[in-house]
């Protein structure tokens, strides 16, 4: 029969964007930057198995996009931020698609409605010291906005 395994898991995920923007119009604008991300993760399993490892990586992705809204002060707008990068440099590929409708309350309260996919393929290393990372977020965006 088998046994329950004991222990523990820990996993700490972060990034960090640094963008630039350069308008096309009035409706568009050109994106580029860096991401930087990092993973800590450690695992620690009691007995039956006696085992615990640990393994950090940071990297930093390129990044060129492309940011659509609706043109105009509107009551409601629709924004669409999209962006590519890694190309080998850090990550393999890596890709986001963030769409959103914005809601305005008044001049100066708004709320954000939206999804976001974003995904990361990025690896390095050889043999057992290979680490991999190819995961796709995705999930649902509330976001409130005041001006003062």
């Amino acid at each position: 029969p088998l046994g329950l395994v004991k222990g523990s898991v820990d996993m700490n995920q972060g990034a960090f964007a640094f963008y630039g923007l350069r308008r096309l119009g009035a409706a568009a604008e050109l994106t580029f930057g860096l991401r930087v991300n990092t993973l800590q993760a450690s695992i620690a399993l009691d007995a039956p198995l006696q085992f615990s490892g640990d393994q950090n990586e940071t990297w930093v992705d390129p990044l060129v996009g492309l940011i659509l809204r609706t043109p105009g002060d509107r009551r409601v707008g629709v924004k669409v931020y999209t962006e590519i990068g890694g190309f080998g440099a850090g990550s393999d590929f890596t890709w986001q698609v963030f769409p959103t409708v914005t809601i305005k309350f008044t001049d100066h309260v708004m709320m954000d409605l939206g999804y976001r996919w974003l995904d990361i393929d990025y690896k390095t290393g050889e043999g057992d010291k290979q680490f991999g990372y190819d995961v796709l977020t995705q999930g649902p965006v509330l976001g409130f906005s005041f001006k003062f």
